[in-house]
């Protein structure tokens, strides 16, 4: 079986789980590096493989994933066991836990903090590789890297890609699509904008509008929201009042023929 390894040295409990269980899997089906790497179809070289079960750093998920399957293991426990190492990392850098459940969300700055400690919590996948496991432009990187820096917010349909890829139970799905629809609902009410009428709509064509002035940020007036006919009729009160078709004005409650 060739050179014992050396111990792993790390202060990440995580990663020292993950290393531990990788080599113990190794020992388990009495595969060599090289032979391990067959395994994979070559896709991975043996160095690359010993090197995901030194403990130095949290590998790539992928190399995790051929790993355990060239080993006999499932895929959804290599996929636990990275998660919770790079949970373990990243809570090192990130405070974890201050973010408000999906259910108790209000605005849109509490969706975005539940959604980055979500993503740390899912092991922070680096957004390349969660763009390529969601599909065909189904998840742009450009779209997550914004939505995490807190400067827009994923559609319906992306959102669902980002707690798919991010192995959210489907059971909680829905608590993530309710907080989505409170945001939008409190931060577009008043917008008479049909962009949000449909929530599979890309945020970002929201953004773009407004910043070619084509969505007016004006409260309403009264109750409910004002229509283009509404507006018509108060800029005639504007001009001295609505008129009939030979220009007099018109008194209201009074019915004019003409």
């Amino acid at each position: 079986m060739g050179r014992p390894e050396k111990p792993i040295a790390t202060l990440n409990l995580g990663l020292l789980a993950l290393a531990g269980w990788l080599r113990e899997i190794r020992t388990n089906a009495q595969l060599t590096y090289a032979e391990l790497a067959a395994r994979t179809g070559n896709a991975y070289s043996a160095t690359t493989l010993q090197r995901a079960a030194s403990g130095e750093r949290v590998p790539r998920l992928p190399v995790v994933e051929a790993y355990a399957v060239a080993c006999g293991q499932s895929l959804e426990q290599a996929r636990r066991r990275w998660r919770h190492a790079r949970a373990v990392e990243h809570s090192i850098m990130h405070v974890l836990g201050s973010a408000p459940r999906p259910r108790l969300v209000e605005n849109a700055a509490e969706l975005r903090a539940a959604l980055r400690e979500m993503y740390h919590r899912a092991g922070a996948m680096p957004l390349r590789e969660m763009e390529r496991r969601a599909g065909l432009g189904r998840l742009p990187r450009s779209t997550m890297r914004r939505m995490l820096d807190g400067t827009t917010m994923l559609s319906k349909d992306q959102m669902l890609s980002f707690l798919t890829v991010c192995d959210v139970p489907e059971r909680e799905h829905q608590d993530w699509l309710d907080a989505l629809s409170r945001v939008w609902d409190k931060r577009h009410s008043w917008y008479d904008n049909e962009l949000f009428k449909n929530l599979n709509e890309p945020a970002e064509q929201f953004i773009r509008d407004e910043q070619n002035h084509r969505i007016k940020r004006e409260p309403p007036s009264g109750r409910g929201r004002s229509t283009s006919n509404a507006g018509a009729q108060r800029s005639q009160f504007a001009r001295g009042g609505p008129t009939n078709k030979n220009g007099q004005r018109l008194k209201l409650g009074v019915t004019t023929t003409g």
